[in-house]
């Protein structure tokens, strides 16, 4: 009966991550790169990649497709809109 017990508690205990599903919030502002230093560039460089990061370990956990799609989605948009703002970043050098 213990061993049982003990047997379910472990069981439940290793299955607690697969519920721990949370989805990261994006970067909050990324700098326009027409004006932005730097250092607010790599700043942001390194959110936007614990993001991207954070957004994979969500992907690969999220079960449901549409929550897949719709944060796809996003960090898509995400990227896509640093991805701007780097070559504006360059492009004002």
């Amino acid at each position: 009966m213990k061993k049982g017990v003990l047997l379910m508690i472990l069981c439940a205990a290793a299955s607690l991550p697969a519920f721990a599903c949370d989805r990261p919030a994006a970067p909050a502002a990324l700098p326009d790169g027409k004006s932005a230093t730097m250092e607010e560039m790599m700043a942001t460089k390194k959110a936007v990649d614990a993001y991207k990061r954070d957004m994979e370990e969500y992907l690969s956990c999220e079960k449901s497709t549409a929550s897949k799609d719709a944060a796809a989605a996003e960090l898509v948009k995400i990227a896509d809109r640093f991805n701007a703002q780097v070559r504006a970043f360059k492009s004002k050098s």
